[in-house]
């Protein structure tokens, strides 16, 4: 049947060609009429074969954009296989033979490559986690709302929302529950604002929710009054993020930090928008996390004073600009100085001595606190056995661990490699923790601290008292001294409510078997009643200021000659008196 729309004798080898091509082939008339059909072409039109010829074309394929071609919807499909619809490849080719003009099409299934293209479509444009927009999309969709608020004069915000301590989870229970925790995230961010807007006023308030990446997501209002409606859509949010989740064993409670700019009231560009949303996002987490905060050119003098105190850091770690300063600790009944406290000080040219309160968040921020840290471990261990070979008394040494620092894999290797190199009992060492650090009961937490344990050195709780207290974790984790913030010492002994609680932590401590610190002591009335309290030691101004180590030892030995003139003369002193001769030795 082939052969006749070609030659008068049938060629054997083309009609088999022809019936048994994988591609679907028909051969046309000049009418447009089907003259013959190959079972391939029948299979994907969904028809016998001999049901196919005699149509017209046109009752098989409907063209759509140029160059598409799909399956005619309103054809009768008598077999039913065929997805009315379904894309197609269709080629024309037109030909003579001795038979006269045709048309030889060639036909293919282009659902798949259709499918693939969607496929790559959605790769290239949303988050395969969330399903939410991603970063490339997000950009095109806020230059489109930017000009759609421009031109119709309507405000937009643009929202960044970064998770708080998203970092833990993945830490404490893998990536497994994080990647969960983002796919809730995502779901109730979605939920939260249909509801929004929702409750909006007529024409809504049109959203656009991506993910940028980790546990970044932004969020484009439209249609808005102003800041009012955004707040009150970024209060929804922390609202609906604060819902507790259960991601596998664990109850989670989410929060988020939200920094938002408004357009084109900041008449900027998309980049500049982007830049101080992001200033703002970091303004909430600075604020205590779980916030928002809105970009204003305030903030914008302060990111730029940081960005420049976050280069000066790095210049000065590279140029040695730290330094250590050392603060005695004393035995409030004895007077013998048993340790120093070891506190980490910026010598910045040009600014002076600068204390650790104005820089250590940054550098905890940045990760810079990992480098700084280690050598203010191995500084001190280096300062301690230097005091040894002077043949001073075998001080003890505290230092000050930050969160970042506890976290760090090779923490306790680092510090177990520091007190080897100078010889130092680690005994001698206290490593100093938050108590909020502590409160962190999990596997980290508890295999570092049990590394501590093992290696000998002591553990100490800074600032008890400041933070989530807890009499647990001191069992727990076998604590060997509290500290009394100074916040509580300042009152003494005039504020009775602070008496009481420094009276309470050194019963604790007493009972407990544990060293008591007060910090900030500055006055001999305040070592009086802390004496009283049966508080161990103290430390404080009353005692000295922080000093260079270089300084250190002719400081002790002048503290010695006055204790040594302070036991000749006991007549003189009561021997329930304060010890006043240390405010003189400053």
């Amino acid at each position: 049947m082939f052969g006749r729309w070609f030659e008068s004798k049938p060629d054997p080898l083309l009609e088999a060609l022809f019936e048994r091509a994988s591609d679907g082939f028909l051969i046309c008339g000049e009418d447009g009429k089907v003259l013959s059909c190959n079972p391939a072409a029948a299979h994907l039109i969904g028809d016998e074969a001999t049901a196919v010829e005699g149509r017209h074309v046109s009752e098989l394929f409907e063209q759509g954009p140029p160059g598409r071609f799909s399956l005619h919807s309103g054809s009768a499909m008598t077999r039913g296989r065929a997805a009315p619809g379904r894309p197609v490849d269709l080629h024309l080719t037109e030909y003579s033979g001795s038979n006269g003009a045709h048309v030889l099409a060639r036909v293919r299934d282009a659902s798949e490559r259709a499918d693939t293209q969607e496929r790559l479509k959605q790769l290239a444009n949303f988050d395969s986690l969330t399903g939410l927009p991603n970063r490339s999309l997000f950009r095109d969709r806020l230059a489109q709302a930017m000009a759609r608020a421009k031109r119709q004069g309507r405000p937009m915000a643009l929202m960044f929302l970064d998770l708080d301590r998203f970092k833990q989870v993945n830490d404490e229970l893998g990536h497994e529950a994080g990647d969960r925790l983002l796919q809730h995230v995502g779901k109730t961010l979605t939920e939260c604002l249909r509801a929004v807007d929702s409750v909006a006023r007529e024409g809504g308030m049109p959203h656009t929710l991506s993910r940028l990446g980790g546990d970044e997501f932004t969020l484009i209002v439209e249609n808005i009054n102003g800041a009012e409606d955004a707040a009150h859509v970024a209060s929804r949010v922390l609202e609906a993020l604060g819902e507790p989740v259960q991601i596998g064993e664990e109850e989670l409670v989410v929060t988020a930090s939200i920094g938002i700019s408004m357009y084109p009231i900041d008449d900027v560009d998309l980049d500049t928008l982007i830049r101080h949303t992001d200033m703002a996002m970091y303004r909430s987490k600075s604020h205590g996390r779980a916030t928002y905060s809105f970009f204003s050119e305030d903030l914008s003098a302060a990111v730029t004073a940081r960005v420049s105190l976050e280069g000066a850091l790095r210049r000065a770690i590279e140029r040695d600009e730290f330094v250590l300063h050392y603060q005695p600790k004393s035995d409030l009944r004895s007077g013998t100085i048993n340790g120093v406290e070891a506190l980490l000080r910026w010598h910045r040219p040009g600014h002076g001595l600068i204390p650790p309160d104005r820089f250590v968040g940054v550098l905890e921020d940045t990760g810079l606190i990992l480098p700084v840290g280690a050598w203010v471990i191995r500084a001190a261990c280096e300062q301690l056995a230097a005091w040894d070979r002077l043949g001073l008394p075998p001080l003890r040494l505290a230092v000050n661990l930050s969160a970042r620092q506890f976290r760090h894999l090779y923490l306790a290797s680092m510090i177990e490699d520091s007190l080897r190199q100078n010889g130092i009992d680690p005994q001698r060492l206290e490593i100093e923790l938050t108590e909020s650090l502590l409160m962190e009961d999990n596997e980290a937490t508890r295999s570092m601290l049990e590394s501590f344990r093992r290696l000998g050195v002591r553990m100490a709780i800074d600032d008890f008292g400041t933070g989530h207290s807890s009499l647990s974790y001191i069992r727990r984790f076998a604590i060997d001294t509290l500290k009394i913030d100074r916040s509580f010492v300042q009152s003494l002994p005039d504020n009775d409510e602070d008496t009481a609680i420094c009276s309470a932590v050194i019963a604790l401590g007493r009972n407990m078997k544990m060293c008591v610190v007060a910090e900030g002591v500055e006055t001999a009335e305040q070592a009086q009643v802390l004496r009283e309290l049966g508080c161990n030691e103290v430390q404080g101004y009353w005692i000295s200021r922080p000093m260079p180590g270089a300084d250190f030892a002719g400081w002790f030995v002048n503290y010695n000659r006055a204790r040594t003139a302070r036991k000749r003369s006991r007549s003189r002193y009561s021997d329930t008196s304060p010890i006043t001769l240390f405010s003189l030795l400053d």
